[in-house]
């Protein structure tokens, strides 16, 4: 039993540090994209 919810723990860690870690890309993304969009109105 022991072993079995060892597994299902690691499973949720990993499947919670995956999520954390598509959050950031997802709102470093759209970040990114705000600044260059600001920086090409500004140039122009």
């Amino acid at each position: 039993m022991t072993k079995k919810e060892g597994k299902e723990l690691a499973t949720v860690k990993v499947y919670l540090n995956t999520g954390i870690i598509a959050g950031l890309i997802g709102v470093g993304f759209i970040a990114s994209t705000l600044v260059f969009g600001v920086l090409l109105l500004v140039l122009k």
